[in-house]
Order: C-alpha cells, then structure tokens, then sequence
C-alpha cells in the first residue's frame, strides 16, 4: 500500500480499492509458558514474511535497527520526520530503501495528528508485509498487505493488483459479496521467493493474520496466548470515476436489494466526498494535488469506524465482568464524544453511530449489563441469605447462653428450655426460609 503509487494511480484516474481487516485479540497469560530460545528480530522478520517493523520510534528491518521522531507544526500543519541510527557505527543512508516504504506509514501518522486526539488514540506498531500471490477462480492476484494497531485493535489493508496484467482492481472489481476479497477463500498462495504455489483454503487476511500473530508469539516468548480473536471487514474506495447514483453503488458493491440507506456526504468542504456505512466507505470527486491526503485521511476514519464496531462487539463475546463491561462501554462513549476532533471527524463518529451494526451492538451491550446487574444482585441477595442464616445460628447460640444464666439464677430445666427455645427458632426459621422461597 505505497502512498506514493496510490497517488501516481489517482494522477491517472485509476481507482483505488482497499480490502480492510480488524483484529481484537483476547490476549492471556499461558500458565505454563513454552520455552524457546529467542529469536534474532532478522531471522523472524524473514520467517515471517516481513520486511519492516516500527513500534516505539524504532524501525527494525533486516539489515538492523534505526529510530526515528515525529514533531507536529500546527501552524503549517505538517508533520516531520527525523532518522538516527542506534549503533554509532551504523548510518542512516544504509536504510534509504526501507525508509522509502514506509511512507504510508508516515501519511497516516500525519493523519492522526489532523483527525484523532493523540491523547485518546495512538498507533503501537506498523508492520510492512511481504507481497505475495494468491489464484482465485484461476485469476493470480498480487496482495500488497500492511500492517497496524490502534488502540490495541490490529488493521490488516491491502490491495489486490490483477498479476498478468499488472492492473489494480478497480472500483467495478468488487461488485457483489462474490467479488469481496475479504471473504473469498484462495485456492494457493506463493510467495516471490518460492518456485511453485502452495494449496491453500484460507481467506487472504486471515493468510497476513496468521503470519502477524506467528511473530507476535515469537517476539513476546510465548508468554501469551489468544483466548479469542473478533474480527471486523471493510472496503474502501478512492474513485473520481463513479457515474451512478453513490447510493445505487453502495447497494451494488455491498451485494444487496430493496435496502434503503441514508448516504450523505461527510465532508464539509469543496476538496472531495466522504460517504461511508457499514462495511464500505467511499470517497469521490477528489480535488487535483489533494489526492494523497484524502487517501490516507479517510482511510483512517475508515479504521476509526471500524474500531468502535469491533470493541463493541468483543466487549460483548469477551468479558464477562459487570465493573469491566460498564468501563468499556463508558470508555467508547467517551471516545466518540470527549477530545479536540476536526468537523469531519464528528460527522464520521455520528453516522457511525446511526448505523444499524452499531445500533445492534449498543443494544447486545445494554441487555448484557442488565443480565450481568441481574446476576449481581442475585449473588448479593445470595450474600444476604447466607449473612442472615449465620446470624440465625448466632442469635440462637446467645440465646442457650441466657438459659444457662436462667438455670444458674432460677435453676430452671436447661433442657426443656433448650428444646422450647429450639422448637420456636426451628418454627420462626422454616416460616422465613418458605417466604424467601416464594419470593425466588
């Protein structure tokens, strides 16, 4: 996903279509940690598939490791980009090619720092996978695939360009849900250092997922293991070439009929069109010399979209903690409405959340806090029962300790005392136990 390719294609009035993927993984602790000898970050970038990885300002790739900084100028609203080296004997000019990669890296950075409040969002890592084939329905495809995480939600992008004739897919490409290459199983992939292709049945993303995940447990020691994974699908668009209604292509591209969708326009000014709903984002008429930017931009509210959906939809399959539950659920109400965000932005976060997918998940969360609050209450009325049986028992123990001052004081039977006092704590006992009952 080259930025600078992209842009070279809109300068040609081609289009440009984005396959997108979010991961949520539910990570947890391996009570009993496979122990392996670590791996050199080379040899597993090259087991991997990998070329570059950035996380932490550090750009790790296989010849070594340099590091970088960011600083924003509000004023021309820019952002630069400074590179060092880490060893001494080492120098910058040796990671010109790896550098040169990474500008989809930096477009989107800048993004961020335009579109999302840095101190409620925030990229961890960025990964730049290996390009590799795939045959579907007998048409060899080249996918392009890179790798980040926002706010712990991991984003697998990439295009598809049609191999024997060098041509991307185009915005006609990928009418109907038999042409979303985010579902289609491949039939074999091969990568560019291989001589033959290899049988395979997976999906093209869960392909770069599994890759991804492989050098993730490598990295961290295996000290970690997913317990589950969610996963989201999108497709974005990037064309001046749409001639139909933006609504008919919708329908046409998301494979449905008799829908009726609400389709506006999210963006306020003359620079180009952002329409966006569940699984499909779209943005037209884009203005010459701003092609690049839009690109970037609006995929990243693309992402944006996409991660509320997922969070919702994880913190409803994975926790199942009234406290942690009621916390994400105010901590996504929070990120849609707290922080210092652009025009367009809050159109975005404001159709997303007229979606019916989001609607869904809102209503799924609300039932299960009412069914995790029924529970508790359940479990203190539980509490209750059991606190007022021991202070049952207790009560009945003092009161055989004032028998024993009456026997001593007016030599009173103890025993026939005892069983009085125990027929009547028996009586009132079973009379409380059978209204709670009929109250359960």
């Amino acid at each position: 996903m080259d930025g600078d390719r992209q842009m070279a294609k809109l300068s040609n009035e081609q289009d440009v279509v984005v396959f997108m993927t979010a991961y949520y993984i539910d990570w947890k602790t391996r009570k009993f940690p496979t122990l392996k000898k670590k791996r050199k970050m080379a040899e597993m970038l090259v087991n991997n598939r990998m070329s570059v990885v950035v996380a932490n300002n550090l750009i790790d790739t296989k010849k070594g490791r340099i590091k970088y900084s960011t600083s924003f100028d509000s004023y021309k609203q820019t952002t630069n980009f400074h590179f060092d080296t880490v060893n001494e004997d080492d120098n910058v000019d040796n990671y010109e090619d790896e550098i040169g990669q990474l500008s989809w890296i930096f477009s989107l950075v800048h993004s961020m720092e335009l579109l999302l409040d840095k101190d409620l969002f925030n990229f961890s890592f960025f990964a730049n996978m290996e390009r590799f084939l795939v045959s579907v329905d007998s048409r060899l495809l080249q996918v392009d695939p890179v790798v980040y995480c926002l706010n712990g939600i991991i984003f697998i992008n990439f295009e598809l360009i049609d191999y024997n004739s060098t041509t991307p897919l185009n915005k006609d490409d990928i009418l109907g849900r038999l042409n979303n290459y985010n579902l289609v199983s491949v039939e074999g992939v091969q990568y560019f250092n291989e001589d033959e292709p290899v049988p395979d049945t997976r999906k093209i993303p869960d392909i770069i997922f599994d890759n991804l995940t492989e050098f993730l447990y490598q990295l961290i020691g295996r000290k970690l293991t997913s317990d589950s994974v969610s996963f989201a699908h999108n497709i974005f668009v990037l064309s001046n070439n749409i001639d139909s209604e933006i609504g008919d292509y919708f329908l046409n591209v998301l494979g449905v009929t008799d829908v009726e969708l609400e389709i506006k326009n999210l963006n306020t000014n003359d620079v180009h069109k952002y329409f966006s709903q569940e699984f499909l984002g779209v943005t037209t008429d884009v203005a010459t010399g701003c092609e690049h930017e839009t690109l970037f931009h609006c995929q990243l509210l693309e992402a944006l979209k996409m991660y509320f959906f997922i969070r919702q939809y994880a913190d409803f399959i994975s926790i199942n903690d009234l406290e942690k539950t009621l916390d994400c659920k105010m901590h996504l109400e929070f990120l849609a409405t707290a922080g210092r965000l652009p025009i367009i932005t809050l159109n975005a976060i404001n159709n997303m959340k007229n979606t019916h997918s989001y609607k869904k998940n809102e209503d799924m969360l609300n039932v299960k806090l009412s069914f995790l609050n029924l529970a508790q209450e359940r479990r203190k009325s539980r509490n209750a029962t059991l606190l007022n049986i021991l202070l049952y028992l207790l009560t009945f123990i003092g009161g055989i300790g004032a028998l024993e001052v009456l026997y001593n004081q007016f030599y009173w039977d103890f025993m026939i005392m005892t069983v009085i006092l125990a027929v009547i704590f028996i009586g009132f006992g079973g009379y409380w136990a059978w209204k709670e009952w009929k109250c359960r």
